[in-house]
């Protein structure tokens, strides 16, 4: 037992020597700072040998996860013969066009923009200095007891000038092209889900005649009967190509005289013209056109 006792004396200092070399090596496990939990899971850091390389703070590792839609990406719709609305085959659209939300909110704000565009600005009012009549002092400054007055082309005088009044302007404003094409696909949208966008094969017709058309319109369903009185609410958008521009001449011709019939170029759709008429119709042409402008990036 003594010489047992005498040994550890004699090995002590070797073993305080080892934990001081491992000390400075940096692989003591004695008394070292243990992972902090605030550490940042899959970080670098060097963590102790006792937690080892890969410590309990980041394992299991981090898997990024993909969202899968649970939606298709396109929807169904009929492609229709415009002269007899018989349907001719079901075509694929995109969803994110043709079944985006409904934004109202900046759908008004489009609606808003479109239509301070088109205002003429040319409102006028005469000022003072444009109004007939004197700049004479019109009774003294005092001694009368009135109140004291100026020129006769004072606003407050009759056939005097206008204050404030207004003036000859630009009422155009500025909108971020990504907002137009969020409301023309609300718009759309809309028009889908409420069943009164139709598409349509071409939009050729043989005879120039208003009354041809307007037989077609009633037959197909998409304008009202003479005899409830009421005038058809139409937007057809077509393609019109440069190319091809006189393939759409019977039908300028003939829908020129129809109220509620609009034609527009489908590559200067207005988001206002569409949600004003009930109806749109639209040829295989512009839906490729307007897919390749509307679907999201």
């Amino acid at each position: 037992m003594n010489q047992f006792k005498q040994l550890l004396k004699l090995a002590s200092p070797l073993v305080q020597q080892t934990q001081l070399l491992a000390q400075a090596r940096g692989l003591a496990t004695v008394g070292a700072q243990q992972p902090s939990v605030l550490r940042p899971i899959g970080g670098k850091r060097r963590v102790a040998p006792s937690a080892g390389e890969v410590s309990a703070l980041n394992w299991p590792p981090v898997q990024s996860v993909a969202a899968v839609d649970p939606f298709p990406q396109t929807v169904q719709a009929w492609m229709m013969d415009f002269k007899t609305n018989v349907p001719l085959d079901i075509v694929e659209v995109q969803r994110s066009v043709f079944a985006a939300p409904i934004r109202t909110d900046i759908v008004h704000r489009v609606v808003t923009y479109e239509r301070n565009m088109k205002r003429q600005g040319t409102h006028n009012s005469r000022t003072r200095s444009e109004v007939r009549g004197s700049t004479r002092k019109v009774q003294p400054q005092k001694g009368l007891g009135r109140a004291r007055h100026g020129t006769r082309r004072a606003p407050q005088f009759v056939g005097g000038a206008k204050a404030h009044g207004p003036v000859p302007r630009s009422h155009e404003t500025e909108i971020q092209r990504k907002v137009w094409l969020m409301a023309l696909r609300s718009v759309l949208s809309a028009k889908y889900s409420q069943d009164q966008l139709v598409f349509v094969d071409n939009m050729e017709l043989e005879s120039h005649r208003t009354q041809d058309l307007t037989r077609m319109l009633q037959v197909n369903g998409w304008s009202p009967l003479a005899s409830t009185g009421r005038h058809p609410s139409i937007m057809m958008l077509p393609l019109m190509d440069p190319e091809n521009i006189h393939v759409l001449d019977n039908l300028e011709l003939a829908s020129r005289n129809i109220p509620g019939v609009s034609i527009m170029n489908a590559s200067d759709a207005e988001v206002y013209e569409i949600l004003r008429h009930d109806y749109l119709i639209m040829d295989r042409k512009a839906l490729d056109l307007l897919e390749g402008i509307l679907k999201p990036m």
